[in-house]
C-alpha cells in the first residue's frame, strides 16, 4: 500500500516543523497550568458583561489538552523511528530536514551543509553531499516517512 500524496507531505511537514512542535509542547503545557491560576477576566460588549462560565473554561482546556496529546503522539512517533534508525539513515534525515535528536551530524558533513538552504536543494544535490547515489538518498527518506507513518497508524 502506497500513502496519499498529502499524507506523506503532511509527515514531512511534521518532520520539519519537530523542533518549532516542542517549542509549541512546551508553552502549551504552560498555559494548561498557568490557567487555573489566572483569573478568569470577562469582557464587556456594549454595557452588558459577557463573563465565562466554568464550562467554557473547561471546554477549552479540554480541546487544548487533544490537542496536546496529539502533538505530543507525532512528536513520539518521529523520535522512535529516528531513534531505529542507522547512522547513514540520520545523515540523510539532517541533511533532508535538519533533524538530530540526540545526534551531532559529523563535522565535515556539517561544514558542507554551512550556508546552505535545505528548502532550495535538489534530491540530487544532497545526494551528492552526503556522498550517495540519489536513490539511496530517496530510500532512507521514503522509508523514514513511512516509519513514521507507521507508527502513527497512518499506512
Amino acid at each position: 500500500m502506497k500513502l496519499k500524496r498529502a499524507t506523506y507531505r503532511h509527515i514531512e511537514a511534521e518532520i520539519h516543523a519537530y523542533y518549532d512542535t516542542l517549542q509549541a509542547i512546551k508553552d502549551l503545557r504552560r498555559d494548561i497550568i498557568l490557567a487555573g491560576r489566572q483569573e478568569a477576566y470577562g469582557a464587556v460588549v456594549g454595557e452588558r458583561y459577557a463573563g465565562t462560565s466554568i464550562v467554557e473554561r473547561r471546554a477549552t482546556k479540554l480541546a487544548d489538552s487533544v490537542l496536546l496529546r496529539e502533538m505530543e503522539r507525532i512528536m513520539k512517533a518521529i523520535q522512535d523511528t529516528y531513534d531505529r534508525a542507522k547512522e547513514e539513515g540520520r545523515r540523510v534525515i539532517w541533511v533532508k530536514y535538519g533533524l538530530a535528536i540526540d545526534w551531532q551530524p559529523p563535522v565535515e558533513l556539517a561544514a558542507q551543509m554551512q550556508g546552505r538552504n535545505r528548502f532550495d536543494m535538489t534530491a540530487r544535490e544532497m545526494a551528492k553531499v552526503l556522498n550517495v547515489d540519489e536513490s539511496t538518498f530517496h530510500r532512507y527518506r521514503t522509508g523514514f516517512v513511512y516509519g513514521v507513518a507507521e507508527r502513527l497508524g497512518w499506512y
